[in-house]
């Protein structure tokens, strides 16, 4: 076979970079040990006890509160949802990657929400920049849903939603109260 050869890809001899026990501790976020953050979006407190999230990894706790706040070029939250519980329909100017982890989860997206798939546990799937969406638990059971924000800064800032959601929902939300409401 004549593959080209890429040398961004080849690799080259060196060392590790120290790191202590208590350095990497302090980069593990545990599931067990997840705290839902309560001022994350304004339709929680409608949904309180149906539905929470949990920021894993958001640099500088920009999302809201994290156990891993490192510099990184993305976020990564915990949903947890009851059957048929959907977050707000919304749109972020980044891509936003999804993985169902124990139950199966139905995305809605579109102007409309009239297109639809199904994520069985562990498929991904990648929603593109300005594309509103929604998920919803299908299971008997609640279920959880990783979501990896592809943007390193605010995740909160450039968020779209459709009119009837912002008069519910935002035209009296303080945004800088983001992970302090209740």
């Amino acid at each position: 076979m004549n593959a080209k050869v890429r040398p961004e890809h080849l690799r080259s001899p060196g060392h590790s970079k120290p790191c202590s026990r208590a350095e990497m501790e302090a980069r593990v976020a545990r599931f067990r040990d997840r705290a839902p953050d309560p001022g994350a979006f304004p339709d929680l407190k409608e949904q309180q006890g149906q539905r929470s999230v949990s920021y894993m990894l958001s640099p500088g706790n920009t999302g809201g509160p994290a156990p891993i706040s490192a510099p990184h070029n993305f976020h990564l939250s915990i949903s947890t949802l009851s059957k048929g519980v959907r977050p707000t329909v919304h749109s972020h100017p980044y891509n936003e990657v999804f993985m169902a982890l124990d139950t199966r989860f139905r995305m809605y997206w579109g102007e409309d929400l009239a297109d639809w798939l199904d994520l069985e546990p562990f498929d991904v799937v990648s929603v593109p920049a300005g594309v509103f969406r929604t998920f919803e638990n299908l299971d008997d059971r609640v279920g959880h849903l990783v979501a990896i924000f592809d943007h390193g800064g605010d995740p909160h800032t450039g968020i779209v939603v459709p009119p009837a959601v912002f008069e519910k929902f935002y035209r009296n939300w303080n945004p800088g109260m983001v992970g302090v409401q209740s």
